[in-house]
């Protein structure tokens, strides 16, 4: 039976009737969620065979399967409301599906990696947190599993970025300081627009698939991460971000223009990224067709 909760929104479960809004947005969610799981596992594969030492290969290579099993866990919730599996991955060909703008890029150096991330783990658990509170119970207990394990990635990107810190030389340390400025504008610009932009026309937020805005979120984010770079020696450049006397962070506004250009396949790795899923499942057809007893 759908649940009650605060501001007037009332939780559903599969089975619930509910509105056609709650159920094609919890697909959408879904979906967006899985597709950007799958290929976002990509600039860390990209590492496996250039990781400095057998540990940290097998590290990468377990938050890799953690990846991939998320993916599988959002795309199971989008099933469950419509949504093929086989479609997530070809909508993204297709050009019809988008993956986060974070995902358009590589990372250059091992030492870029865990900055990179630090940051991009540290948002995805705040924002996680945050849709947990949605109305859409399965969804919720998804995310509930995933943002756990995210909890490993961050502790994983926190002890690479130690570990470079403490015994890498001058160079290392600047390549650092470098990642962290290099993707800390990639990844404000991943939690989202100004609330002032999108709000009004945001029917997730009204309908509470989307609990916060994007701001709330974003200045979440920033407490928690800031002081964890600060403390780890890391220059915090303040005409990138900085803490007014309020409390509240103000930081250089990402280029939202960019950002859409990106998004939509003009980043430096949004061809490469296409063109690996593509071959991925042409080699895998016979296998897929197999499995569905598809002669």
């Amino acid at each position: 039976m759908a649940m009650a909760i605060a501001a007037g929104h009332r939780r559903y479960e599969l089975w619930d009737p509910m509105p056609d809004e709650v159920r094609e947005g919890a697909r959408r969610f879904a979906t967006v969620q899985a597709l950007n799981e799958l290929v976002g596992v990509l600039p860390f594969a990209e590492w496996l065979d250039r990781a400095p030492s057998h540990t940290r290969r097998q590290m990468l290579m377990a938050k890799i399967q953690d990846e991939v099993g998320h993916g599988h866990v959002a795309a199971r919730v989008a099933e469950d409301l419509g949504m093929p599996r086989e479609r997530i991955l070809q909508d993204y060909l297709d050009g019809r599906a988008k993956v986060h703008n974070i995902f358009h890029y590589s990372f250059a150096t091992w030492e870029e990696l865990g900055p990179g991330l630090l940051l991009m783990n540290s948002a995805a658990i705040i924002q996680f947190q945050s849709l947990m509170k949605g109305v859409y119970l399965p969804y919720a207990r998804a995310l509930r599993k995933i943002e756990r394990e995210e909890s490993f990635h961050y502790q994983h990107a926190l002890d690479l970025t130690h570990e470079v810190l403490t015994h890498g030389d001058a160079e290392q340390r600047r390549r650092v300081r470098e990642g962290f400025e290099l993707w800390l504008p990639r990844v404000l610009a991943y939690l989202g627009p100004p609330d002032t932009d999108t709000l009004h026309a945001n029917r997730m937020w009204l309908i509470g698939l989307k609990p916060d805005g994007n701001d709330a979120l974003r200045q979440a984010w920033l407490n928690k991460i800031i002081p964890v770079f600060l403390k780890l020696g890391v220059h915090v450049d303040p005409a990138l971000v900085r803490q007014a006397p309020s409390g509240e962070w103000e930081f250089a506004m990402p280029d939202w223009a960019e950002v859409k250009k990106v998004i939509a396949g003009g980043g430096p790795a949004s061809q490469r990224r296409l063109d690996w899923v593509r071959n991925a499942l042409d080699r895998n057809t016979r296998y897929r067709r197999a499995l569905r007893g598809v002669s």
